[in-house]
């Protein structure tokens, strides 16, 4: 077997340790946290852009200012809750193989970064009230010009990663796990537009049917479990998403419409087994 070929042999058996959702909803989360921290430093620093009426590169902040620049338990809490948990995730995942992955790389590269500019923002912080005005003003230089590299860094290795995490989540299609998680946990993973965001991750993990593909599979996964309130939510969802697509599709659509009478089928069964337990139960 190829070393490609090892590789995503190895994340195809990962599913049986729990890894694989691990891995993606850690990456979903950090980008969140990471993006919050970001929006968080921009408006900071348009504020005192306004404030102070000059272009940003001509404005120096005192050392008040500077330490005000990042939130430190929101920085913190990005590394330590979020990214060191995905790193350590993506390299139980990955080095098993004994092949590099460049996800595992990227994330690698995204926690040494972060962890940089903490140890920087940790100096400013720390940075005695009564020290002298050359050295503040060096010190400040730095961070001027290390704070927005980095962060710019950061946002570009997370993309990177997530292009990558897309190209490898077919090697996840048959884990039960990343499936229904995806679904269930769609408002937390993709706040924005959680229908999008899904619709997106299913398109990325079937690239042959795409998101037809998925939410069928989708559905069969949770009436093979048995649950069949989740099976016709579902269901539900990917009949009317499927069915925008045939209407704004000019081409040949006979592979949705058959998906989506396959759909109704389900919802049907799931319905009537529903009932019958209701029944049981009653």
């Amino acid at each position: 077997m190829s070393s490609t070929g090892d590789a995503r042999a190895a994340r195809r058996r990962a599913y049986r340790r729990g890894l694989a959702w691990d891995l993606i909803e850690l990456h979903y989360r950090s980008r969140q946290a990471f993006t919050k921290v970001h929006k968080t430093y921009e408006s900071t620093v348009a504020t005192l852009v306004k404030a102070r009426g000059k272009p940003r590169e001509e404005i120096r902040l005192n050392p008040e200012e500077t330490r005000d620049l990042f939130d430190t338990e929101q920085l913190r809490n990005l590394i330590i809750r979020w990214v060191e948990p995905l790193r350590e995730t993506a390299q139980r995942l990955f080095r098993a193989s004994n092949v590099a992955e460049p996800y595992d790389m990227k994330v690698s590269r995204i926690y040494h970064e972060l962890s940089i500019l903490f140890e920087e923002h940790l100096s400013v912080q720390n940075f005695p009230r009564d020290g002298s005005s050359r050295e503040f003003t060096r010190l400040f230089r730095e961070v001027s010009e290390y704070y927005p590299e980095r962060l710019r860094r950061v946002r570009d290795l997370f993309s990177r990663a997530q292009r990558r995490l897309e190209e490898i989540l077919p090697d996840f299609e048959d884990d039960p796990i990343v499936l229904r998680s995806a679904y269930l946990f769609r408002d937390e993973l993709w706040h924005e537009n959680p229908q999008s965001g899904l619709n997106r991750f299913l398109d990325k993990m079937f690239p042959k049917g795409g998101a037809a593909s998925g939410y069928l599979k989708l559905a069969q996964s949770f009436f093979r479990a048995a649950f069949f309130i989740q099976t016709v939510e579902c269901a539900k969802i990917g009949v009317a998403t499927l069915s925008r697509q045939v209407q704004a599709r000019s081409g040949p659509t006979q592979s949705l419409r058959d998906t989506i009478s396959d759909l109704d089928s389900l919802i049907a069964r799931a319905g009537q087994a529903q009932a019958e337990l209701t029944e049981q139960d009653g």
